[in-house]
This record gives structure tokens, C-alpha cells and sequence, in this order.
């Protein structure tokens, strides 16, 4: 054993890079040695490699997940290690198989991620089979037995025994057979393109996988390309894998026929689902390859020896991000049916989504169409929402940005910069456009929710009246603890969309100085201006749909919350501060109902004139202690109302009716 070995191996592979995002790297490492054996031994056939999963025994054996591996066995039918080998396996960073990329040190890589290696093999010499055994570990390195002369054939089996845990709970380790077979096959499919590969069996005793049959379920969807950037030549594999257990698209760059380094490809291809070719589903690989990227392999087989980017210490150097560049340019041509059918498909459903449900995010389709590709053609209505809200956020802005640099230009006319002010005043008036679109769709929504609430429920029974109560103003709620858009005053008056304060089901007692504890449905103040007197006070009192007895004159209590409203004079507001009531503020009182018969004869009886279209009734209370005009309101007139209130915008708009479910959660009903 050489000295090399044994003063340097603990510092040497504690040295290594971590490879925790590819743990089968030392595994991968063993079965391209046992590749290699093969070729050495030059003999007829294929020759054969057995890898076989050791997993942990003790686990309970009707476990549905699979054991955990604890080491690997690869056994080939190779040259061996005969004595070329193995002062080749004892000496450090090797240049023995330099000429096939090696680096010498792949070994190391074993002890990294396993507490030790025992070695097997069966080689030949002179004419005679020598069987000798090997025990690599980090204490003792490498401790070879003496040679003994043996009948049996050439072989070798490798054990990585005692997979340490840092490496084996890594989700690139993975688990089951199917899955470690496949990585094999992907890390070596230069080999199998190339046709030089031998039988590669993986088995863990229960379930086996072979590599030629995977590769056969995709050699024949192998398309062959190259390109070539200042003077070196790429070979691009482009691999149609269909049934594959991959899930993802993957560009793939190969150094010395290994997968080297690997990119998920899925955001620059746009979707991450499978492509349809004449109903068959397939995931995308391209495995680029060539002498450059050969002679430029990272000792840590993960990577490549390259700059990402230009830089000062090597500009005339071939950048990685250049190759991957150009790589991507041949996989866009070679997949361009294929991206345009799911570009459309994204068109259809967004514009669909779009045109149906949110007419407010018109806009991002014509100047963001970048964010067609952060969608799949099969995304929900909610990632298309959060993508197009996202975009339309980001456009807006620059839209702003670029509008406060305009103001701030030099330019010594205005004629310079018309038609780049013009570009930007036509994109914020589009998006203040759709502001005004997603208002209005959401008033059509709110709108068609009242109608639907009015109507029988499936028990046959008509809803209560706080359901339509929160649908108004949420209760226990007061404006300070709500946005604009979370109340819906304006089904009842538009003037009461701005009004200054209100509060839902709360004690009179609570905000005026009156000790009465009834609870006005809905409380509003308005029209407050410097001097904090409130100019108009509206009361709404809510009756259930459809309710035939009156327990009393549905407008004397808020006769009563008039009067003692009036009489306290002061509003105190949750904030501390105050408004006044003058004798001069005007009240408007509202009793909303179904305007059954009981109802009709109560208004007509009290001398309430009736509103066009005998939907509701109105009067005025001249008494000095209320002044207020009333009106009751029949909730088929609010709903009827407010459609008319908005029809010319609905069809200015293009806005029909509402096709999405408006959930009572939404409200927060």
C-alpha cells in the first residue's frame, strides 16, 4: 500500500465537496468501474453487472415503504483487480485511466458517504485465475490480501457497506429499486446511446429492474442533433420518455459518457406536465455531450470546470450558461409543435378564465404575456389568479416608474418624448380601465348573491335575515375594522359607499349617550367635514324574507333609535374621537322586507306614499325630534334597482353574469 494512501486518506475525503444533491454519486462511481472492467477485458459478449441492494432487515417486513438501503453490492464479470489495478486503486488521484476522463479519485467518494468498502475479485494472470480480497476504510486505507490461485472465473463485487446517514436520508438517495435503477440508466445513457454497454441487472432480492429493457422502452424516441459555438462540437440527444418514472423535463450535460450536471428545464420550456404526442404522454431529456465538456469535468464529478458567467480571469473561456444557452435554443426548435400547443392551450384557459370570471386582468394578457409561462394548461382558476395579480402588480408599477421618470426628463421638447408618454398614458389608463372592470364585476357578483339568498333554500325555506344582513355590512363590524370593498351599503343607497362611520349590531349605549341597549341593525354617519357634525345619519333595520306576522311597526324602532340618536347629540367613535348630530342633519330611515300583504296594509294605513312600481313605500317625519325620511323597501327592489343601476356598465363592459361560485365565505357570512 502506498504511503500516499496512508498519511493523506482521512484528509482527502474529508476535503471532498459534498455531493448531497446526487447521494448515488459513490454508487454510480462503482458500476462506471465495473463498465470499464468489461471494456478492459475485451473478451466476446457483453458482459454482465449485478447491483444489489442491501436494505435494513429489522424494518417490519409488511411495511408498505421500502427498507432503508444500507450499502450497495456491484458485481461484474471484468478484468479484476490484478496488479496494473490495484497499485493503480492505491495511489491517489491516478492518471491510469486519464484517457477515459477518470480523475482518480472517485474511491474516495465511497468513504464519504459508507463506513467501509470490502472488495472481491477474481482476476488473471499468465495464464492462471488469482482471487484476492480488499478492505478500504478511512483508518487503515487499503489493506489487500496476498494473491491464492483459484478455479473461478474473472469477477469482482464491490460492497459499499454502511451508508451513513448524512447521505441516506437525502432525497436523491432514494429508496426503491425501480427508482435506483433508473438513475443508473439516466447517469449512464451515454453508454447505452452509444451501444457499449454491458447487462446491467439492479435487484434488491424482492424486486429486479434491467437496464436494457428501461432503455429499450426509449431508444427508439432518440433524435440525434449537434451545434456548434466557437469551434467545439456538441452532440444533443433529444429523448422522448414515455411511462418514465421522471417528473420532470431535464437538459442534461454528460462529461465522459456520465450525467454530469442536470437541469430542470420545466420553467424555460413552460409547464412541468408531460407533452401529448397522438395520445401518449412523455417527459423531455436532452443529453448534450463533447470533447469540451469531457476535458473540462470537475474532479467532483458534479460539475463542470467552467465559469457560469464571463469573467476577468478567463474571458476567452467557453461559459457554461453558453452552452445551456445554445442548448436550449436546439431543444426549443426540436420541441416547437409540442411548447405551441400548450402555449395555446395556456391562452385558452386564461382567456377563458379571463373573459368569464375576471375581466379585470385584461390588460396583463395584451402587456405581460410573459405570464402565460408561469401557468400550466391545466392550472386552477386560483394560479392563474395569483400569476396575472402578480404581473399586474409588477406592471403597474413600472408603468408608474417609467411615468415619474418622463415628468423628470430633459428633453428640451415635448415632441422627443410623445409618443414613449403617449405608450405609457394608454397602458395606466388600460389598467385603471380594468380597476373599474373588477369593481363593477365584483358589484355583479355581490348582486346576484343577494338575488340567489332571496330565494327558497333547498328545504324549502326562505333564509334568514342576517344572511342578508352580512351580505350589507358584516355584523359586529364597524367601518374602522373593514375595507371599502367589504360591506355592500350600496345596494341600499350609492351615497352610503363613502360614508365616514358605521357600525353593524351594536348598543346604542355603546356610541351615543342613551342607555338604551337595542341594537340598530345598521348605523351610518356621512357628510362630517372639519367641524365633525354628521350630516346625514342612516338607520337600516332588516326583516326576514317572506315574513308574515308584524310583531310591531317596522319603522317605530327606528323612530326610537332617531329620536335618542338625536337627543344624545354626541357619537363617540372606537378611536376616541367624536361627531356631532345637529338639528339640521338629516336621517334617512330604511326597513328592508319582503313586502308581503301585513306590510302593504301597515303602509298604506299610515299614509306612505308608494314608489314606482309598488315595490316599496315612502314618507317624511316632520317632528322636530326625528326629521327623518323614511322608506320601506322591498329586497326584491333592491336587487331589481341596483341591476338597473348597473346595466349600461355591465354591457359596456362586457360583463355577463357571474359562472363562478361566490361562496358565503367570501363574505364571511
Amino acid at each position: 500500500m502506498s504511503a500516499m494512501i496512508q498519511t493523506e486518506l482521512a484528509g482527502k475525503i474529508n476535503n471532498l465537496p459534498s455531493f448531497k444533491s446526487e447521494a448515488l454519486l459513490p454508487l454510480f462511481e462503482a458500476v462506471v468501474n465495473a463498465i470499464q472492467a468489461i471494456e478492459d477485458r475485451k473478451r466476446p459478449g457483453r458482459g454482465t453487472i449485478t447491483v444489489r441492494i442491501q436494505r435494513d432487515q429489522q424494518m417490519e417486513l409488511d411495511s408498505e415503504r421500502a427498507r432503508p438501503v444500507n450499502g450497495f453490492e456491484i458485481e461484474d464479470n471484468g478484468i479484476g483487480f490484478n496488479n496494473e489495478n490495484l497499485e493503480s486503486f492505491q495511489t491517489a488521484d491516478s492518471t491510469f485511466k486519464i484517457e477515459r476522463g477518470c480523475k482518480g479519485i472517485g474511491r474516495f467518494y465511497w468513504l464519504k458517504a459508507f463506513t467501509y468498502v470490502q472488495i472481491e475479485s477474481v482476476y488473471e494472470s499468465n495464464g492462471q485465475h488469482w482471487k484476492r480480497d480488499i478492505r478500504f476504510t478511512r483508518e487503515h486505507g487499503i489493506k489487500p490480501t496476498d494473491p491464492v490461485e483459484t478455479d473461478g472465473p474473472p469477477r469482482t463485487v464491490v460492497k459499499l457497506i454502511g451508508y451513513n446517514k448524512e447521505y441516506q436520508k437525502q432525497p436523491s438517495s432514494f429508496k426503491t429499486t425501480s427508482k435506483i435503477a433508473q438513475r443508473i440508466l439516466e447517469h449512464c445513457l451515454s453508454y447505452f446511446i452509444a451501444n457499449t454497454i454491458p447487462e446491467i441487472i439492479v435487484t434488491d432480492g424482492e424486486h429486479t429492474e434491467r437496464l436494457d429493457v428501461l432503455f429499450s422502452h426509449i431508444k427508439e424516441h432518440i433524435d440525434e442533433d449537434k451545434f456548434i459555438i466557437e469551434g467545439h462540437e456538441f452532440h444533443i440527444s433529444h429523448i422522448k420518455l414515455y411511462g418514465t418514472r421522471s417528473q420532470v423535463h431535464d437538459l442534461v450535460l454528460c462529461g465522459n459518457s456520465r450525467d454530469v450536471k442536470r437541469f430542470n428545464i420545466s420553467r424555460i420550456l413552460g409547464t412541468s406536465q408531460q407533452f401529448d404526442d397522438q395520445d401518449q404522454k412523455f417527459f423531455y431529456a436532452a443529453y448534450v455531450s463533447g470533447d469540451y465538456l469531457d476535458h473540462n469535468v470537475g474532479a467532483n464529478r458534479i460539475s463542470f470546470d467552467l465559469p457560469d458567467k464571463e469573467t476577468l480571469v478567463s474571458p476567452n473561456e467557453l461559459k457554461i450558461d453558453t452552452i445551456i444557452d445554445e442548448s436550449q435554443k436546439h431543444i426549443k426548435e426540436y420541441l416547437a409543435t409540442y411548447l405551441q400547443a400548450i402555449h395555446d392551450r395556456k391562452i385558452q384557459i386564461a382567456g377563458e378564465y379571463i373573459s368569464e370570471k375576471n375581466p379585470s386582468l385584461r390588460s396583463v394578457m395584451h402587456y405581460c404575456p410573459e405570464a402565460i409561462d408561469e401557468i400550466e394548461p391545466n392550472s386552477s382558476e386560483e394560479k392563474i389568479d395569483e400569476v396575472f395579480h402578480k404581473y399586474k402588480g409588477k406592471a403597474e408599477y413600472d408603468i408608474r416608474r417609467r411615468g415619474d421618470e418622463l415628468l423628470k426628463t430633459q428633453a428640451s421638447s415635448v415632441a422627443e418624448i410623445k409618443e414613449e408618454y403617449e405608450g405609457v398614458t394608454e397602458r395606466l389608463e388600460q389598467f385603471q380601465r380594468d380597476q373599474l372592470v373588477g369593481y363593477i364585476v365584483l358589484r355583479r357578483m355581490i348582486i346576484d348573491l343577494l338575488e340567489k339568498k332571496l330565494e327558497l333554500d333547498d328545504n324549502g325555506k326562505y333564509v334568514r335575515e342576517n344572511i342578508v344582513h352580512d351580505i350589507l355590512f358584516p355584523r359586529k363590524s364597524t367601518t374602522d375594522e373593514l375595507d371599502m370593498n367589504d360591506h355592500n351599503l350600496w345596494l341600499v343607497d350609492e351615497r352610503l359607499t363613502f360614508h365616514t362611520f358605521a357600525k353593524s349590531d351594536g348598543r346604542l349605549c355603546d356610541i351615543c349617550n342613551s342607555e338604551s341597549k337595542e341594537r340598530p341593525d345598521i348605523l351610518a354617519f356621512a357628510e362630517v367635514d372639519e367641524d365633525k357634525v354628521a350630516r346625514v345619519i342612516s338607520i337600516i333595520e332588516l326583516k326576514r324574507p317572506e315574513r308574515q306576522n308584524i310583531d310591531e311597526d317596522p319603522t317605530r324602532q327606528m323612530l326610537r333609535y332617531v329620536r335618542e340618536i338625536r337627543q344624545s347629540k354626541t357619537i363617540k367613535l372606537p378611536n376616541g374621537r367624536k361627531l356631532q348630530v345637529a338639528d339640521e342633519t338629516r336621517c334617512y330611515c330604511y326597513a328592508l322586507c319582503d313586502l308581503t300583504e301585513p306590510i302593504k296594509e301597515f303602509a298604506e294605513s299610515q299614509g306612505y306614499s308608494a314608489m314606482k312600481g309598488e315595490l316599496g313605500y315612502y314618507t317624511y317625519n316632520a317632528n322636530t325630534n326625528y326629521n327623518c325620511h323614511i322608506e320601506v323597501i322591498g329586497y326584491s327592489k333592491l336587487v331589481t334597482d341596483a341591476q338597473r343601476r348597473h346595466k349600461m356598465f355591465f354591457e359596456k363592459l362586457g360583463i355577463r353574469a357571474c359562472q363562478t361560485s361566490f361562496s358565503d365565505s367570501t363574505i364571511g357570512i
